[in-house]
């Protein structure tokens, strides 16, 4: 495990250190990805498409436009996760104040609840882990 040192409920500055890292190259990452998307997927007017060039073009707009969408919202997170670590937050729920376990934060690193707040969350939405409504796993 890459975060291993948890001790005393509070992470120790070295696992603060080492998910800034990680989010600081995810955050250059998505970043080159949007700047390629942006030059390579531009859908250049053309007067003389048909219509089945149209509809290439539209589902190819169409998925740019999803897969741009998809890293803006994962850019705000991890700015989000960025300032929660500046301000020492970053191990808090922001529901309920508890510190949220290091392997919840290894496995969804911009999560800003315990599980406990998620799953009462999840059931207030509904929901079940697999996000499925309604339906219970037996």
């Amino acid at each position: 495990m890459p975060f291993a040192n948890f001790l005393g409920g509070k992470m120790r500055k070295t696992d603060l250190t080492k998910f800034k890292k990680l989010f600081i190259a995810q955050r250059e990452h998505i970043l080159f990805n949007t700047r390629v998307i942006d030059e390579n997927f531009y859908v250049r007017p053309d007067e003389d498409k048909d219509e089945v060039d149209q509809a290439t073009k539209d589902i190819e707009q169409s998925v740019r436009l999803q897969l741009k969408n998809r890293e803006v919202m994962t850019l705000k997170k991890i700015n989000e996760a960025l300032r929660r670590i500046d301000e020492g937050t970053y191990d808090e729920c922001e529901s309920c104040g508890a510190t949220i376990e290091l392997k919840r934060l290894q496995a969804r690193p911009t999560t800003t609840l315990c599980l406990g707040c998620k799953e009462e969350q999840e059931r207030a939405e509904g929901t079940t882990v697999l996000g499925r409504r309604g339906e219970r796993v037996h």
